[in-house]
């Protein structure tokens, strides 16, 4: 199967560079890209091509790398953002996923969110949770690129909460996890045509003993894959590690040996300067969930982090996947935070969102950028919009990455294969997903209703 796609302003991401080809192209042969430039030296591989896209009024651009999501989030859309944090996320949303959620209710509100991200404009995802194989099955039916991973935790996470020193510590919880883990080892690493990869996941280091996390550490050995995580991110954390091991979250990984540039920490909102330091120094990676962590009022350190080597991408967590949310919010939050109108800006977070998530996950040979040889996963975004016109190629990524949003994505193409076409799904019926991703739902949320009376929430 051959794809020419030409007409377009061309923002390959090669390098990282954000520069334009005003009048661009790319050719597709099968899962890879045979060739990206102008379309005036690329007309030749027109003739032969089994399908051509004018994409005239449409920029091109490698599909974004989501580097922290949760699929299964989409049962809990709209429902945590406006309650305190240890009601929100903790009480209500991990109350359900621990005592609520069955492993038979996450397919197909998971589609759903797998669908929001593919038609927004993310290709790739960095996937963790609970129920995983169904992550996987979802990852591979809707077909996005997903590092899928089991995240294995020793305490019931809705038990968790400000302050609170005590865990109550479940072994059952670890050994189901780490069945779980073994079963994606087994049945889904490198399916899909390698679009299905796996991680280890540890859910959080304030979630687990030391001497489970280096069991996961040498899970990840033996399967030579990297670590995904949350880090650093909820208040208290820090004062229970160091009153309960002697020892904050990250010097903990470190001196267990699971840092470095194939480790991802998601949020990292509270990193002081030693850890910053320690990531800096092992070439650590971060996934900044910046739309994420506005909503909760806290902010990780940015400045400082911008001004280390530690490896920095975008993710959306759990419940809003539009990338170019989070590319915003990566550019003005911190802007007001910290004062500094230059800590970022549209280059910056639109080759987090592209190259530089690419290469936290260690696939920055494969995706990232548009690129003879790489794989042809890409996306079309119309400029033919009245918030992007008129149109200044000297500044089009700005205009992108600051009035563009996820509904002005129409094309999407993951391993050379079309999936989205002029807006619209090319696998399955979006409406008939959306019907019986409800009704499961409704069943969830009935069953849940006694969290929603404890916390006050309609």
């Amino acid at each position: 199967m051959k794809t020419y796609i030409h007409g377009g302003y061309l923002i390959g991401m090669a390098g990282g560079s954000t520069d334009v080809i005003t009048d661009g192209a790319l050719v597709i042969e099968n899962d890879r890209i045979v060739a990206a430039g102008s379309a005036a030296d690329l007309e030749p591989h027109k003739e032969g091509a089994d399908c051509v896209i004018n994409a005239k009024g449409h920029a091109i651009l490698p599909g974004f790398v989501n580097t922290h999501t949760h699929l299964a989030g989409a049962l809990t859309k709209g429902m945590t953002e406006d309650v305190p944090t240890f009601g929100g996320p903790f009480r209500i949303a991990l109350g359900m996923h621990e005592n609520v959620i069955r492993k038979e209710d996450v397919l197909l509100p998971g589609m759903v969110h797998g669908v929001e991200m593919l038609k927004t404009g993310t290709t790739t995802i960095n996937e963790c949770w609970w129920h995983q194989p169904q992550s996987a099955r979802i990852v591979e039916n809707v077909g996005l690129r997903g590092v899928v991973a089991a995240e294995i935790r020793e305490v019931d996470s809705s038990r968790i909460g400000f302050g609170r020193m005590e865990r109550e510590w479940d072994q059952r919880l670890v050994e189901e996890g780490f069945d779980e883990a073994q079963e994606l080892f087994e049945n889904w690493q490198g399916k899909a045509n390698g679009r299905i990869t796996c991680r280890v996941s540890p859910d959080g280091p304030d979630r687990l003993r030391p001497e489970t996390m280096a069991r996961l550490g040498e899970l990840a050995r033996k399967h030579n894959v990297g670590i995904h995580t949350h880090l650093c991110a909820v208040p208290g954390e820090a004062e229970f590690m160091q009153a309960t091991w002697g020892k904050k979250s990250i010097p903990l990984l470190q001196e267990l040996g699971m840092l470095g540039p194939n480790f991802i920490g998601a949020h990292c909102v509270y990193m002081d300067d030693e850890d910053i330091g320690i990531m800096s120094d092992t070439r650590s990676c971060m996934s900044h969930t910046a739309f994420l962590v506005g909503k909760r009022g806290y902010y990780p350190p940015m400045e400082k982090v911008y001004k280390s080597d530690m490896g920095v991408s975008l993710g959306s967590d759990w419940l809003s996947n539009d990338m170019f949310m989070v590319m915003r919010s990566a550019i003005i939050l911190p802007r007001v935070v910290f004062g500094n109108t230059f800590i970022r800006d549209a280059a910056d977070v639109l080759r987090m969102a592209t190259w530089g998530g690419a290469h936290c996950l260690g696939m920055g040979d494969e995706i990232g950028s548009l690129e003879a040889g790489k794989k042809a996963d890409v996306i079309l975004v119309n400029l033919r919009r009245s918030w992007l016109q008129p149109l200044r190629t000297n500044n089009l990524v700005s205009n992108l990455v600051y009035n563009a949003n996820g509904g002005d994505v129409t094309h999407v193409f993951v391993d050379g294969e079309l999936l989205v076409d002029g807006g619209q799904l090319t696998r399955f019926d979006e409406e008939e997903l959306f019907d019986e991703a409800q009704a499961v739902a409704d069943s969830v949320w009935g069953r849940a209703q006694y969290l929603f009376d404890a916390e006050g929430v309609r």
